[in-house]
């Protein structure tokens, strides 16, 4: 047994040192957002996220959530990968001080990648911390004989994942995380659990690492060595690219002042300069320059893509791990070694292709292009989706059909989630009622949809009804796609009564 358990009991370790650095980073960093929150509050302006969000933004409980995703994506990917050097260390290189000194190279140029662009220091300590405590606890677990020593134990587990890999490349496309969402996730309550507390709780720890550019709301300082010309021209050009001007005294994004060369702007992030950049570059150009500034200040650029790739590759093969040793404890009881891990490569096999089954038939679920509004009353939900889905990317107007059949009423999520995307192309007034009824969806997911199709219909009306959503929803995700509707409706935020030259 104790030997089964080694992975896992290794993988463990390492995600619990990743969940203790992931709770910090999301904890501090909800800390500066709360400060910056009230701020934008105390100042006037529309705030994203609202009071409500806010006021958890302190709670340990909200930081330790919002730092699984750190955990499952840098954590797994770190921690994996880190056992498997660790065994090679230890087995097929005997040990030896040169195989050391290749990893503490690749050590290095991970650590030198994630500060390419300036120093991170949350990101090293991630890539010091999880594989130093990962690597620890692999050399010290290791037991004299495990199921991973000769090449007849690694065929099973190997053997597995490249099956798995293979089946589920089947429906390898860009569709593929929304097919599961819909096809798998949100089809039972286990998944819908999980979607609701991805929803619930991703936006922290993506407010972590997130450049300036990626951020929705951002505040400003305008400098006391403007003058007042250049004041008004500046507070109007911030605001309207989300840079919300804030009284001085107040911590900023972005300070701007006037140069020593009084035609040039002065760009400065926590009194630092960051750019300098003439007048009419700035006025005539203010996207540009202010994307410069962001990619300037961006230290996490790289820790992104990192995390991604961690996500897309540790993080299954780390489930894998797990199920494959769990699956394999009880055939272990009373076969050997090599007939328990058969055991449990098939039945990893069989557990992931009946997951597989549902996103397949989404993945290859056909509408008839002679007829389609006939799929909306197809028994199929799968067949449901899949023509919802086509006529929002073929942008046909579907509100008659959808009220016909009363897709707005319907039990599944999914079915909701198209439908208010769909209802974006619609013409009919009708379209704009079912809107307002999704808007009030208890699903956030649905919320956040039916918002988004709000800004699309270009429709100035709305605005009141997602303003009024913003302020009183609890979900940041409904808040934030309320806010990016407003953006596409052309709405601004109005200049403070607080601030003056």
């Amino acid at each position: 047994m104790k030997r089964r358990l080694y992975a896992p009991a290794v993988l463990f370790v390492g995600l619990l040192s990743a969940q203790i650095v992931a709770t910090a980073h999301v904890y501090l960093s909800n800390l500066d957002l709360l400060q910056a929150t009230e701020a934008v509050m105390h100042t006037g302006y529309l705030t994203v996220p609202n009071a409500i969000v806010a006021e958890h933004l302190d709670s340990l409980t909200t930081a330790m959530a919002g730092g699984l995703l750190f955990t499952l994506s840098i954590g797994a990917g770190l921690s994996l990968f880190t056992l498997i050097g660790a065994w090679l260390w230890d087995r097929a290189f005997g040990r030896r001080r040169k195989a050391v000194f290749f990893y503490l190279m690749i050590w290095a140029a991970g650590l030198a990648l994630v500060n390419d662009n300036g120093l991170n220091v949350v990101a090293s300590i991630y890539l010091v911390v999880v594989p130093l405590v990962t690597g620890v606890a692999a050399i010290q677990l290791l037991p004299a004989r495990t199921t991973l020593v000769s090449p007849a134990g690694a065929f099973w587990p190997v053997s597995a994942a490249i099956i798995l890999a293979l089946l589920w490349g089947l429906v390898l496309d860009r569709q593929m995380f929304s097919n599961i969402r819909d096809n798998l996730l949100l089809g039972n309550r286990a998944g819908q659990s999980i979607t609701d507390a991805y929803y619930a709780y991703t936006l922290f720890p993506a407010e972590a690492f997130k450049s300036l550019e990626q951020k929705q709301i951002r505040t400003c300082v305008l400098g006391g060595t403007l003058n007042r010309a250049d004041w008004i021209r500046l507070e109007r050009t911030v605001r309207a690219h989300d840079y919300l001007p804030l009284p001085a005294g107040f911590p900023a994004d972005l300070t701007i002042g006037r140069d020593t060369d009084k035609n040039r702007f002065s760009l400065g992030n926590n009194q630092h300069p960051v750019l300098i950049v003439p007048d009419g570059e700035f006025l005539g150009s203010p996207d540009k320059v202010l994307t410069a500034y962001s990619n300037h200040l961006d230290h996490n650029r790289m820790f992104r893509t990192l995390t991604l790739a961690c996500l897309l590759l540790g993080f299954p093969l780390v489930l894998f791990s797990f199920l494959f040793s769990v699956l394999g404890a009880l055939p272990n009881l009373f076969f050997n070694v090599a007939v328990s891990d058969g055991i449990a490569a098939a039945f990893c096999i069989v557990v992931g292709g009946i997951l597989l089954v549902p996103v397949y038939q989404g993945h290859t679920a056909t509408v008839s292009p002679a007829n389609p509004s006939t799929a909306f009353s197809a028994p199929s939900t799968i067949t449901r989706i899949a023509a919802l889905r086509q006529a929002c990317q073929d942008r046909r107007d579907i509100a008659m059909d959808a009220k016909t059949h009363g897709l707005e009423k319907s039990p599944h999520i999914a079915e909701r989630y198209w439908l208010a995307r769909s209802l974006a192309w619609s013409k009919d007034p009708a379209a704009h009622t079912m809107l307002l009824a999704l808007a009030d969806d208890a699903v956030p997911i649905v919320v956040c949809q039916a918002l988004w199709a709000m800004g699309e219909r270009r429709n100035p009306t709305a605005v009141p009804e997602i303003i009024d959503r913003i302020n009183t929803s609890p979900h940041w995700y409904i808040q934030m796609y309320g806010y990016r509707a407003l953006r596409t409706l052309g709405w601004v935020q109005p200049r403070s009564p607080q601030l003056s030259y």
